[in-house]
């Protein structure tokens, strides 16, 4: 099994709108790419965790990198994982904010004029840690590349 974690930047054309119809199409394009993961949504930044078969990940982040409707895709970590964080999911999604990462203790202060992504390198885990926190996100394993 493959996973990877990708941030990027929202652009301001993707309205909830677009965004509600981005997750309905790709939980049915998941579902039968046989892909599992997590969208996070923190004020304008995503953080997506993408599992699954190695080539059908990399093209769908290729493809993500492509799309014009967010911008600075910048990967966090990618690799081999023993099992899926994510089993049930197609495609999860959470809108969080910059304080509950500070109230799950997982920054102590946050500057957001430096990018996400100075956050989570080198912190793969904090992700999936932070929305085992929330109701319903309880059963979630930690799998982390290798």
């Amino acid at each position: 099994m493959y996973c990877l974690c990708y941030v990027s930047t929202r652009e301001v054309s993707l309205d909830d709108d677009v965004l509600r119809e981005i997750l309905i199409l790709s939980r049915k394009n998941n579902v039968l790419k046989q892909l599992t993961g997590l969208l996070v949504l923190l004020e304008d930044k995503f953080i997506q965790v993408l599992e699954g078969d190695e080539s059908v990940v990399e093209e769908l982040y290729s493809k993500i990198k492509r799309d014009d409707r967010h911008k600075s895709v910048q990967k966090i970590y990618s690799g081999t994982i023993e099992e899926r964080n994510f089993n049930t999911w197609s495609m999860a999604f959470k809108e969080i904010l910059w304080e509950d990462l500070e109230e799950a203790g997982f920054i102590k202060e946050y500057d957001q004029s430096l990018p996400l992504e100075h956050y989570l390198k080198g912190k793969n885990h904090y992700v999936i840690e932070l929305l085992k926190t929330y109701q319903g996100f309880s059963e979630l394993q930690m799998n982390l590349p290798n």
